[in-house]
């Protein structure tokens, strides 16, 4: 474990805070699971605010590496991804009434980060869009679910389709966010394989489901957040277009789980 000592973090400040959100995230779970409870305020949340501050001690790369060798470095594009939408959980927990203006800033503030430090066609997270549909079906499939699973924690962050956002719901899509660039970190370190870490990945993303069932007693999540993907893919749609209509479909229905 001492590959994962470098001079970048010489009093270990990012390594103490990423600390605290690990146990952070078993202490919440386990309270929410045994006594329907969280303890989700302004002193609990503030270290997973401060965790993607801590990243800035490290030098990256400019721009997300063209070759395979290279492929498990972090580069600034990414850094700033998951802080802003790890950003958006956070800020959204602690100020639940203007979780819509939330994550539309995360929107735009995401896409100024690629439009200085992304590659066009080139997700941080489904990676070369000119190869999709020419993958292998597992990779297709993969890519697919963790679209929709993205789409899934906008709709959880922003609180529509539900009757209030729930605090513990919008927590459990962290765990995702806030672990990716320390897995990536353990398979160029060699300590975990890239496979491993898939399990690990899929587990958290499938883990939020399991919350929102918890929570509405359905998977309305999952089927909605496939439609905008759907929508998103095969008719090329604005991303601001289909929140807003999003928006307007709450407002005028009011979903209720």
């Amino acid at each position: 474990m001492n590959k994962l000592f470098t001079s970048e973090d010489k009093f270990n400040i990012h390594k103490l805070t990423g600390l605290y959100c690990i146990c952070n995230f078993g202490f919440q779970f386990l309270n929410y699971f045994l006594y329907n409870n969280h303890y989700l305020n302004i002193y609990t949340i503030t270290p997973h605010i401060l965790l993607h501050l801590t990243t800035f001690f490290f030098h990256v790369l400019q721009h997300r590496p063209n070759n395979s060798k290279m492929s498990m470095f972090i580069w600034e594009e990414l850094r700033l991804h998951s802080m802003i939408f790890g950003w958006r959980g956070c800020f959204s927990i602690l100020f639940p009434k203007y979780s819509y203006l939330i994550s539309f800033l995360t929107m735009i503030s995401a896409d100024i980060a690629s439009y200085k430090f992304g590659t066009p066609g080139i997700s941080t997270v489904r990676g070369d869009q000119t190869r999709v549909g020419q993958r292998n079906i597992i990779k297709e499939v993969m890519g697919a679910f963790f679209s929709i699973s993205q789409f899934g924690a906008t709709i959880i962050s922003m609180g529509v389709f539900q009757q209030a956002p729930s605090l513990i719901l919008i927590f459990s899509t962290l765990p995702a966010i806030q672990t990716s660039a320390f897995g990536m970190t353990l398979i160029r370190k060699n300590i975990i394989n890239k496979e491993a870490w898939n399990y690990v990945y899929i587990t958290q993303l499938l883990f939020t489901y399991y919350i929102w069932y918890l929570e509405y007693g359905n998977f309305n999540v999952l089927y909605i957040s496939t439609f905008i993907y759907l929508c998103r893919r095969y008719l090329s749609m604005s991303k601001y277009f289909i929140w807003g209509i999003m928006l307007c479909m709450n407002s005028v229905f009011m979903f209720k789980n």
